[in-house]
């Protein structure tokens, strides 16, 4: 493996309690990971080379339960670079090599192990409960009671936005479809989304998009492939939504600007049922804030260097900017093309030009390339996000 700062090592579950395989030295062809929102850790897949005898265990036969939701754990020294289960191990017999095909999923993913209804027993009946309600308290009910592979270490804000009366969690489902569908369009007080993450050591956060840092720098320089393209497609914009609440509809909105300049274009969001109509229309006018003007829609890679402001009291210029590596970015965070007009601002606002807000990652590491999915209003809402991120699909 070409980056031998990486240690890929294979433990019997998420507590790592006994080291199943060390992977590291034998991993060829294949070895990349992903970020995402909402979401977290992503998608990993690698290849290992080994003995036929060796690639057999990794399957469920007889009595053996394979390797099957093993944790993959990914570092660099004590650094979490990357964690998630096992899902798909597949045996590759070729004329010259045996190895095995493994695909991971991050935590995130466990959101669709178990089930829940806000009705059962022990569980909070949102519909009725007493005082405010928050998605936070929410999350951190679906957390505790049907998501046991996620730390119970709970990073996660209580927005302001009070959701009582919800009925939608009446409906049996997976956590991360309510997660995804029913709380994410709905959180916080303003026009920023929430994002959710499940992070190093498994821990989940839950908490507004943050705009007050940048992150990480790039140059044009260190831009791969087609380079960046600025691309911005006019038919995702959408300039007069309106609210469905369940079944029943509620109170759209225009916005004055957009319509000025551009045809009315209208867009219908689902929300659950019961979603009092504060929320809902809070949640309305997020999205008329994200998809009023056309905005940028093109991914970019990465081959050379990524910087980051250097913190004060470090030992050097505060400001400055330090050369990272690229495996440190992550889904959640703010990235600058440094050297791109229009000329810099100096706050970091999200322009979808120059300085973005990142959806997803891929790094690959046998070909030491980042790609970066900046923010892209047009599937960043609610369930439109959640189809196109969800790791596990039901057949």
């Amino acid at each position: 493996m070409p980056n031998q700062q990486f240690k890929v090592r294979l433990y019997d579950d998420k507590n790592r309690t006994t080291l199943i395989r060390d992977l590291t030295d034998r991993i060829t062809r294949t070895f990349n990971f992903s970020t995402i929102i909402q979401g977290g850790f992503g998608i990993c897949n690698l290849y290992y080379a080994c003995s036929f005898g060796e690639a057999w265990n990794a399957l469920n036969r007889e009595n053996l339960p394979g390797w099957h939701y093993y944790h993959l754990d990914i570092r660099e020294d004590t650094r979490i670079v990357w964690e998630g289960r096992l899902m798909n191990p597949e045996i590759v017999i070729e004329s010259d090599q045996i190895g095995l095909n493994l695909t991971a999923l991050g935590y995130h993913s466990s959101m669709r192990d178990q089930l829940y209804d806000d009705q059962d027993a022990g569980n909070t009946n949102w519909e009725t409960v007493a005082g405010t309600v928050t998605t936070g308290q929410v999350l951190r009910e679906l957390v505790t009671k049907s998501c046991p592979d996620i730390n119970g270490t709970l990073d996660i804000d209580l927005d302001t936005t009070d959701i009582k009366g919800l009925t939608a969690l009446h409906n049996r489902d997976y956590p991360q479809n309510f997660l995804v569908d029913v709380l994410a369009p709905i959180a916080g007080t303003g026009t920023l989304p929430w994002h959710w993450t499940v992070y190093d050591d498994r821990k989940p956060k839950w908490a507004e998009r943050t705009t007050s840092n940048i992150d990480w720098f790039v140059y044009l320089r260190d831009i791969v492939g087609e380079g960046l393209t600025l691309k911005q497609q006019g038919e995702h914009l959408r300039n007069h939504v309106l609210p469905v609440i369940g079944t029943a509809e509620g109170t759209s909105t225009t916005d004055a600007e957009s319509t000025g300049r551009y045809p009315r274009r209208d867009i219908k969001i689902n929300l659950g049922a019961g979603v009092p109509n504060a929320a809902a229309n809070l949640a309305r006018d997020r999205v008329i804030a994200e998809r009023r003007f056309p905005q940028q829609q093109s991914a970019f890679g990465v081959k050379g260097s990524i910087y980051s402001a250097n913190a004060a009291g470090l030992g050097a210029i505060a400001g400055a900017l330090l050369e990272r590596p690229k495996w440190w970015v992550r889904a959640g965070e703010i990235i600058r093309v440094q050297d791109l007009v229009p000329a810099s601002q100096a706050t970091p606002e999200l322009d979808a030009l120059r300085t973005f807000f990142i959806m997803g990652t891929t790094y690959d590491v046998l070909r030491d390339r980042l790609s970066v999915q900046p923010d892209q209003p047009a599937n960043a809402l609610g369930a439109l996000l959640s189809r196109r991120i969800q790791l596990e699909r039901d057949r």
